[in-house]
């Protein structure tokens, strides 16, 4: 369980380090805290509820619309983005300033997504 604690923190870690991420978590769908690398003035607890909530709503709402299974969402604001991706029941969730780069974010995003799916 370590190494898997090990691998998922460098991910995490590895996504923070992208120009323009402020933060990065794993939330289990209950709300649970699987790992994160957020700065200090992010709360992890707060995140974790708020992640659970959105990714209620919208995987309600895709299918109540029928547009399949919730996969990803972008929520953009005045001052940055919060991109979801579900990864087996859990969701990646990434902060970022609003000038980050979300073609460079998307595409480490999918590699990270893909590397923590075959460990959990």
């Amino acid at each position: 369980m370590s190494g898997m604690s090990d691998n998922l923190s460098g991910v995490l870690e590895s996504l923070k380090a992208i120009k323009g991420v402020h933060g990065a978590a794993l939330i289990e769908k209950f709300g649970l805290i699987k790992g994160s690398a957020l700065p200090g003035w992010v709360d992890p607890e707060a995140v974790a509820a708020m992640v659970t909530l959105i990714l209620k709503a919208s995987q309600r709402a895709t299918k109540e619309l029928e547009q399949g299974k919730f996969n990803n969402a972008i929520i953009e604001s005045e001052n940055g983005k919060i991109l979801f991706t579900e990864i087996k029941g859990n969701v990646l969730c990434i902060i970022t300033t609003v000038d980050a780069k979300l073609g460079i974010i998307n595409l480490k995003l999918d590699a990270a997504s893909k590397t923590i799916a075959a460990q959990i």
